[in-house]
């Protein structure tokens, strides 16, 4: 299975609401850059788009979704990191996710995983099955720079 991890478009930081952080939408660049990207994905077939219900994470995915006219889930399971988490605790909630999409769908099966920047640590501790713990160092996506991750059938249970 082909998993597409992708950092949402450039957040408008100029409308940031302090009190919630999930409301933040993307830019004018940000649109311009999800579409860019959706043209370059729609080059591969997709199954699906899992997204954090974050706005500017949703707002990518349905940019991108105009160009592989495929169904998009929202997930709690992959959103940023959230009050009262710790390293592990953010990193495990993110790979209950990540499990949750690989067991759903076929080993020939594609799909993108639109999430924040420093998501990107529970899909390399996955997939590479690197050891959780709070002293691992958090790597963060690039915005809009696609990531690919593979599994071959029952690697990652």
């Amino acid at each position: 299975m082909k998993v597409v991890y992708l950092h949402h478009a450039e957040r408008d930081l100029n409308h940031v609401d302090i009190n919630d952080f999930s409301k933040d939408t993307i830019t004018k660049d940000g649109i311009k850059e999800a579409k860019i990207v959706g043209k370059l994905l729609s080059k591969s077939d997709f199954t699906a788009i899992y997204t954090s219900p974050y706005t500017r994470c949703v707002e990518t995915a349905k940019i991108i979704n105009e160009y592989l006219h495929v169904p998009i889930y929202e997930m709690e399971e992959i959103n940023e990191w959230q009050k009262g988490e710790n390293k592990t605790s953010f990193i495990k909630r993110n790979i209950k996710g990540i499990k949750k999409i690989v067991d759903k769908h076929k080993p020939s099966d594609s799909v993108i995983c639109i999430t924040s920047g420093v998501n990107l640590t529970a899909f390399v501790c996955y997939f590479y099955h690197v050891k959780i713990t709070n002293n691992l160092t958090l790597v963060q996506g690039a915005t809009m720079s696609p990531v690919n991750f593979f599994t071959k059938e029952g690697e990652c249970d």
